[in-house]
């Protein structure tokens, strides 16, 4: 088996803000004997030919891995993170199979150590590197994409917002939104803002939390982390298409403007029309916002910053501050 370079050698620069953003969980080198054990978990007579190390997240690690005598090429992703996460993702993944772009899984073993799954490989560009070099008109398709797909995540309802168990059903209530973001502010994230920054985003939270707490209690089948980087896009007949939503470690059951927050959240640095474009497909395929939609994401999305800003590395300390900042002027 050969495996591939490091994977700081192939990251590809100027991808984007996130992208530059430091590891919160170092990568976890596997020798090529132990890649090979985990593929015959599933695939006994399979064997690696070639194992890539996938240089993108910030979490868990991945190799993508060439096949012979099994499906190929297979994804084996190691669960460094939140061995939780291992059965979790894998019971999420069979519940939007058929209606989802979504990796199907080969084998899950949340057993190991650390735990892992082997996934089909879709094919597709990171959706963040296409509407960095593609025009508008293409940037306005694949919104719409976004949109008509999240729709169908969506669909599936749940009696209350909360988290998952392993076998993706609601196991732990959701908090409220006012009290969790202010409980940040009393932390790292609070520190990094400075006083006069976090009294502000107090204030804002204060003041609209029986607003958002309305939307907050909605409580659908959520992605949690639907952003352009863990969406795969190719050019196909007529135009531009989504072939793969990735990464559902972090789903949930609850409001819907959760993923529109993460989605839009680079709104400023897209084409005019292009959030336009994502709720206007949203709705087009059955989904319902709420009127104050917009104001209500940007809220919400105060409490995704927030608990970024607790873990995160200097450069995304910049960054999510910068954010915040602009969040803040728009609501």
């Amino acid at each position: 088996m050969r495996i591939g370079a490091s994977p700081r050698v192939i990251v590809r620069k100027n991808r984007g803000m996130e992208r530059d953003w430091e590891r919160a969980h170092e990568f976890f080198a596997m020798p090529p004997a132990a890649i090979e054990a985990r593929l015959h978990a599933a695939l006994p007579e399979a064997r690696v030919t070639a194992a890539r190390p996938l240089a993108a997240g910030l979490r868990n690690t991945n190799y993508r891995l060439e096949i012979e005598g099994g499906p190929s090429p297979l994804v084996l992703r190691l669960y460094v993170a939140d061995p939780e996460a291992c059965p979790r993702e894998a019971a999420v993944l069979a519940r939007v199979a058929g209606r989802v772009p979504a990796p199907r899984v080969v084998h899950s073993s949340p057993a190991s150590n650390p735990p892992f799954a082997l996934l089909c490989w879709l094919d597709g560009w990171p959706l963040d590197q296409v509407l960095r070099d593609c025009d508008d008109a293409s940037a306005l398709q694949l919104a719409a994409a976004c949109g008509t797909a999240l729709t169908a995540v969506h669909k599936t309802r749940f009696p209350a917002p909360g988290f998952f168990g392993p076998d993706a059903t609601v196991v732990r209530p959701m908090p409220a939104w006012a009290p969790t973001v202010i409980s940040t502010l009393d932390g790292p994230a609070g520190e990094r803002l400075g006083p006069r920054l976090a009294t502000k985003i107090r204030h804002a939270v204060e003041s609209n939390a029986p607003m958002v707490e309305v939307a907050w209690s909605d409580a659908v089948l959520v992605h949690g982390d639907f952003k352009p980087w863990n969406l795969l896009a190719r050019r196909r007949a007529g135009g531009w298409r989504l072939t793969g939503v990735l990464d559902w470690e972090f789903a949930c059951a609850g409001s819907k403007l959760l993923d529109f927050a993460t989605f839009l959240r680079d709104e400023a640095g897209r084409p005019p029309g292009f959030g336009a474009a994502f709720a206007d497909a949203y709705r087009s395929a059955g989904g319902q916002l709420p009127e104050e939609w917009r104001g209500l994401t940007r809220l919400i999305d105060l409490l995704n910053l927030m608990q970024m800003l607790e873990w995160s590395g200097e450069q995304a300390n910049e960054d999510i501050i910068r954010l915040t900042v602009g969040t803040l002027g728009a609501v």
